[in-house]
């Protein structure tokens, strides 16, 4: 983990659409085969993005003093995980959606041997891939799809649980951009 040099993100960081605040936590844990990331599977019951896989994280809520705060109250709710056990190593690109959202993803690490347990109101089910199947181009694809009468073209990687796509794949391929060539 110690190859992710970034800045801590500054406790008065605003997006730059602030309209509709969001963040979510790109979380890694070591395993024997090295780094992996925490992926969720949304409800298919959920009004918005239902069955899509995403990051753990949701909208910014009153109470939340900063978008890290947002990030890690959203891991508590959706995941049981507690702040204790996760280090906030610094703050990724910010990316806007479609309809207007504002996601600032958060790179943490989740302390070895913390237990989660997913809330089944929100999340179907959380999944690790390693990270090096998400660092290499190979194994991603191009999906056209046909919007408003538009054809729209997207990287998807496939996973067990479906494909991951949209704001998720934009903050893995910045992730990816930041970090270089992997040696």
């Amino acid at each position: 983990m110690a190859r992710f040099n970034l800045s801590a993100a500054p406790s008065s960081f605003v997006p730059t659409h602030p309209k509709r605040r969001s963040a979510v936590v790109m979380l890694l844990s070591e395993s024997e085969h090295g780094a992996q990331v925490l992926l969720c599977k949304r409800g298919a019951h959920l009004r918005h993005h239902p069955s899509q896989l995403c990051f753990p994280g949701g909208k910014q809520e009153r109470e939340d003093k900063t978008l890290a705060h947002t990030a890690l109250r959203e891991l508590h709710e959706e995941l049981n995980i507690d702040s204790k056990d996760v280090t906030i190593i610094g703050r990724l690109d910010e990316v806007s959606t479609l309809n207007d959202m504002s996601i600032t993803p958060y790179l943490a690490q989740l302390r070895a041997g913390a237990r989660w347990q997913i809330d089944q109101n929100e999340v179907e089910a959380a999944f690790f891939v390693p990270l090096a199947e998400l660092l290499a181009t190979q194994n991603w694809q191009s999906l056209r799809v046909e919007r408003q009468q538009k054809n729209l073209h997207f990287r998807v990687f496939k996973t067990p649980y479906g494909l991951l796509w949209g704001a998720t794949e934009r903050i893995i391929e910045r992730f990816t951009k930041r970090l270089g060539p992997i040696s």
